[in-house]
C-alpha cells in the first residue's frame, strides 16, 4: 500500500472533509493519441457522484455509464427511505429481508458491530428519525423520548438465520447508510475493471477511491476545511479508498450547540469529542464503517482500535482541533506537528 502525505502551509484551519485536490490537467499530459479523459456526474445517495476515467474514449464512456448505473441500483436497493427498497419494507411492515446482496452487506456490518463492541450499529434508524435527520425537520428530543427510543436500538436485536434477516424486538429498524456508499464505490470499481478501465477516480460526495495511477503518478486527494476556504494538504494514493466522516455533514445548531447525525447507540445522543475522521484503506466498505468508531469510542481509544487493523491509516481531528494520526503516517506528517506548535490546537 503506497501512501504519501504532503501539505501546503496555509492559515491554521481544521481538516474536516475530503475533496478532490488535483485537477484533470495532469492527466491530460497523457499521449492524446492513445488516452482520453472522461468524467460524468450524477446525483444519488443524497450527494453528487463523479467518476473520472482514463483510457480509450469508447471504452471509458461505456465503463463510466455502467458503473454509475450500478451505483444507482445500489442506492435504490439499500436506501431505507426509498419505498422500493427491501430495507424500507423491513422498517415499515416488519417484512423480513432475504435479498442475498443486502444480507451479505448486513452480515459484514454485524461483524463490524461485534468487533467494535457495538460502537458501529445499523439499528440507529429510530434515533435518526426521532432527531429529525430523515425529514430534515430537526428536533431536540427530551431525555425520556430518547430513553423510550433506545428500547428498539441494538444490533443484537437482529437475527440472521438461513439467509433471512428478522427483528427480535418490536420497533427495530435498520439504516445501512454507514456501509452502503462504500459498497456502491466498491461495486463501481469492480465494473470499471471488468470493462477495461485501469485508471479512474470515484468521488462520491467527498468519499474517494483511486484506481491505479494517473500515468506514472499517484492520485492526489485533498483535505479541505468546510468551515473555511482553502486546502490544507493532500494524500497521494493508488488502489485505495479515502473515506471520511464528520460533524459537518448533517447537523443543526440549537442554543449554540451543534447536534450531528453520528449517534452513540448506547446514549442516544450525537457524539462529542471528535470533529472529523479520515481513513485510508483498500476496502471502501470497511473504511466507511470504521470512520464512525472514534466518534463513539473517543479519539485516543478509537485510534488505538484502528491501529489494530492491518494497512488502515487514520487522521482524527478532535473537537478542540488536535490532530491525531496513525503510526504509518507519522513519517510524513511533520507539518501537523508544526501546525500544532504554532497554535492550531
Amino acid at each position: 500500500m503506497e501512501i504519501k502525505f504532503k501539505v501546503k502551509k496555509l492559515k491554521p484551519i481544521f481538516i474536516v472533509i475530503i475533496a478532490i485536490f488535483a485537477g484533470l490537467w495532469a492527466i491530460r499530459s497523457y499521449n492524446a493519441s492513445r488516452f482520453h479523459v472522461e468524467k460524468e456526474t450524477r446525483f444519488m445517495m443524497d450527494t453528487y457522484v463523479t467518476i473520472y476515467a482514463v483510457g480509450p474514449k469508447a471504452v471509458i464512456l461505456k465503463a463510466i455509464e455502467l458503473a454509475l448505473n450500478r451505483m444507482q441500483e445500489i442506492d435504490i436497493k439499500f436506501n431505507s427511505l426509498n419505498p422500493k427498497s427491501p430495507v424500507y419494507a423491513f422498517n415499515h411492515t416488519l417484512e423480513s429481508v432475504s435479498d442475498k446482496e443486502i444480507i451479505n452487506l448486513i452480515r459484514k456490518a454485524l461483524k463490524i458491530s461485534e468487533e467494535s463492541h457495538g460502537a458501529f450499529d445499523i439499528t440507529i434508524a429510530p434515533l435518526a428519525e426521532l432527531w429529525g435527520f430523515y425529514s430534515k425537520e430537526y428536533y431536540l428530543p427530551a431525555s425520556q423520548e430518547i430513553k423510550d427510543c433506545l428500547v428498539s436500538v441494538g444490533y443484537k436485536y437482529l437475527s440472521l438465520d438461513a439467509g433471512r434477516l428478522t427483528g427480535t424486538r418490536e420497533g427495530v429498524k435498520i439504516d445501512l447508510g454507514g456501509v452502503a456508499k462504500g459498497y456502491a464505490i466498491s461495486e463501481a470499481i469492480r465494473v470499471l475493471k471488468s470493462n477495461g478501465v485501469a485508471s479512474a477516480l470515484i468521488d462520491a460526495g467527498g468519499d474517494i477511491y483511486a484506481l491505479g495511477k494517473k500515468g506514472s503518478k499517484l492520485w492526489k486527494v485533498g483535505i479541505k476545511d468546510p468551515r473555511g476556504e482553502g486546502t490544507l494538504g493532500y494524500v497521494e494514493v493508488e488502489d485505495l479508498a479515502v473515506m471520511g466522516s464528520g460533524d459537518y455533514e448533517r447537523f443543526f445548531i440549537k442554543d449554540g450547540k451543534r447536534y450531528h447525525h453520528i449517534f452513540n447507540p448506547k446514549t442516544g445522543y450525537p457524539t462529542q469529542g471528535v470533529q472529523s475522521v479520515i481513513l485510508i484503506y483498500p476496502d471502501p466498505v470497511l473504511a466507511q464503517a470504521w470512520t464512525k468508531i472514534p466518534f463513539i469510542m473517543g479519539p485516543e481509544k478509537g485510534l488505538r482500535r484502528l491501529e489494530e487493523i492491518p494497512d488502515m491509516e487514520a487522521i482524527i481531528i478532535t473537537e478542540s482541533g488536535k490532530i491525531l494520526y496513525s503510526s504509518g503516517l507519522k513519517h510524513s506528517l511533520n507539518f501537523i506537528k508544526e501546525a500544532e506548535n504554532t497554535g492550531r490546537q
